[in-house]
């Protein structure tokens, strides 16, 4: 999982999360930049593979929708699937509706995160189209923009007891709370020192200190077997650089204090 975390007015952080064939949470990395832009995403990813981020299988990246984010893990690792965080889809969606209608919309997703399978989820999502075609445009169009990346792990026919952890980049955004908390009352960092990188080091080491193995942890084989036989069937580019391995974490820490 890749998401940003903003530190102060002219700082921005982009961190990685990884998860291990065990079901544990490892902070993997960050980068700092002044946004979430694509040379601060291009250098974290590019720094992973420096440090031995590597495996032989293909990656499943958790994304909130940022274009930018996207197109940085294409790069890098041009065989990946994307899922679109369903939480932040829904919540993109329900921002163009009226209060009366978000009641249907929460039930609908709710059926989408539950259901088993490809065939059942495109259902919901045909539901869905149905519901709010004659409602607004821009909520239709919204539904339609996250294309193949909105049922990436139904389409890889994995149990539904992986819904609740990979469908959605709460982990992530669950570390940014505890982190957000250790900073406390710090909102500024000077940028000629090295303050921000070792504050958020210690925020979210800390952070890694409360994780807990992702719901459905004893169904990672069938999720690392379907990405293989995807790998095995889909054509590639060769990748710009080390593909790595969602079953081990980078060989080092989040940088030192």
């Amino acid at each position: 999982m890749l998401d940003g975390i903003r530190l102060s007015s002219d700082q921005t952080a982009v961190v990685a999360l990884g998860i291990d064939s065990e079901g544990c949470k490892h902070v993997l990395d960050f980068a700092l930049g002044s946004s979430e832009n694509a040379v601060v995403s291009n250098e974290l990813l590019a720094r992973l593979a420096r440090r031995g981020f590597t495996c032989s299988l293909r990656l499943l990246a958790v994304l909130d929708g940022s274009d930018v984010l996207r197109k940085a893990v294409k790069e890098h690792f041009p065989d990946s699937v994307i899922q679109r965080c369903l939480v932040h889809k829904e919540r993109n969606i329900r921002g163009k509706l009226s209060k009366r209608h978000t009641g249907e919309l929460a039930r609908l997703f709710r059926r989408l995160r539950s259901v088993q399978g490809y065939t059942a989820a495109q259902e919901v999502v045909d539901e869905l189209e149905a519901f709010l075609e004659p409602l607004n445009a821009e909520a239709c169009k919204s539904l339609h923009e996250a294309g193949e990346d909105l049922l990436a792990l139904h389409r890889l026919e994995v149990p539904n007891t992986l819904h609740r952890s990979l469908l959605s980049t709460n982990a992530i955004e669950n570390s940014f709370l505890n982190t957000r908390r250790r900073l406390g009352r710090v909102t500024r960092f000077r940028a000629d020192t090295d303050q921000a990188s070792r504050w958020l080091s210690y925020a979210l080491l800390e952070a890694e200190k409360g994780f807990h193995r992702i719901s459905g942890h004893k169904q990672l084989p069938t999720l690392i077997a379907a990405l293989a036989r995807e790998h095995e069937s889909t054509p590639t580019k060769p990748p710009s650089g080390p593909v790595p391995s969602p079953t081990a974490p980078a060989t080092e820490r989040a940088p030192s204090l």
